[in-house]
């Protein structure tokens, strides 16, 4: 123990600077005053979602209402807001030189996604675009891809708990992110079986191969 004491003593007068601080205790201070704002960090993101758990179901939709029109704010992406019925369309592409509206939606506890991947489809083709659809929603980890046979459209919707996005910063972004990338390789399927009559056995084999290749690629 008298070792330590006294190579402690001689390590703080050879680490010592013409003010007389020592670099081992200016360290050290630093060290305490950093962790003390990865603390105070926490309890503030630990105090921010106990107080948004209290709100009653309206509050907490409003919250998470204004963290998706900040989103849009911030990332700068052609948008319209409509206020009273709580929905975001943005414009986005879809496909190459093409581009399709999104819907973001926060209502009956949810926090919707939507955008239609084939609109005014030939009726003749009803029975493969459920099928094609059936293939999705059997894929799917998230969402479901729907067939709307009185206005001849397929769309694809996600939608979560409104208390993940309440709770989680970012949460928002990422199912934004996730709904758009997963709707691209809807469209491309659905567009593929309706412009070249590919059976839709084949498509969903064609997308599995072509979303391995992108993800060796990315490797």
């Amino acid at each position: 123990m008298l070792i330590i004491i006294t190579t402690f003593f001689i390590l703080t007068l050879l680490l010592t600077d013409k003010n007389g601080d020592s670099y081992i205790f200016v360290g050290m201070r630093y060290i305490v005053f950093t962790m003390n704002i990865k603390n105070m960090k926490r309890l503030l993101a630990y105090l921010r979602r106990v107080y948004r758990l209290s709100l009653n179901r309206s509050k907490q939709e409003n919250l998470v209402w204004k963290d998706l029109i900040k989103l849009q704010a911030e990332a700068d992406w052609k948008h319209g807001i409509y206020e009273k019925e709580k929905y975001i369309e943005t414009i986005f592409s879809i496909a190459e030189n093409k581009g399709e509206r999104y819907f973001y939606m926060v209502a009956d506890g949810y926090f919707h996604c939507r955008v239609k991947v084939l609109d005014n489809y030939p009726i003749e083709l009803a029975t493969d675009l459920f099928i094609l659809a059936s293939h999705f929603n059997n894929l799917l980890n998230n969402g479901v891809v729907k067939v709307n046979t009185e206005s001849l459209y397929v769309e694809y919707c996600q939608k979560i708990d409104i208390l993940i996005p309440l709770l989680y910063k970012g949460v928002i972004y990422q199912q934004l992110i996730a709904h758009y990338n997963t709707s691209k390789d809807i469209h491309w399927a659905f567009h593929k079986l309706v412009e070249e009559n590919e059976a839709p056995a084949i498509i969903i084999a064609d997308l599995l191969k072509k979303i391995e290749e992108e993800e060796k690629q990315k490797k």
